[in-house]
């Protein structure tokens, strides 16, 4: 299961949730932006600091190739670095979908129809 091939698949798969984080979160800003509302940190944290996020993919995966291609790591050793990485995996999701949902579900709705906030 903890083949170099998996572990370059999740690495990119890491990499994708972080973009796609990224530019939702990007689509936060410019609704808060318009709105003139304080953004919300988790939005705040990933529009501002997003890029920096894609570290963690290379530094994963560049560790976790190394120790597949030496011989002397157990298997245990190998599995257990890959199942990391897919912990790591859904962390991103979670963050991901928590930073870019939730406002739009905390929005404070104006239905009074006088254009007052």
């Amino acid at each position: 299961m903890a083949s170099v091939k998996n572990t370059l698949i999740v690495a990119m798969m890491q990499v994708g949730v972080i973009v796609a984080g990224v530019l939702a979160a990007g689509i936060c800003h410019k609704m808060w932006l318009s709105s003139g509302m304080a953004m919300p940190l988790p939005v705040a944290m990933l529009y501002r600091h997003g890029a920096m996020g894609l570290c963690v993919p290379l530094v994963w995966g560049a560790g976790t190739v190394m120790l597949q291609l030496r011989a002397r790591v157990s298997d245990d050793i190998k599995a257990l670095v890959f199942w990391l990485g897919v912990l790591v995996l859904i962390g991103l999701v979670v963050f991901c979908v928590y930073a870019d949902v939730t406002p739009w579900l905390n929005v404070m709705w104006n239905l009074s129809g006088d254009g007052d906030n």
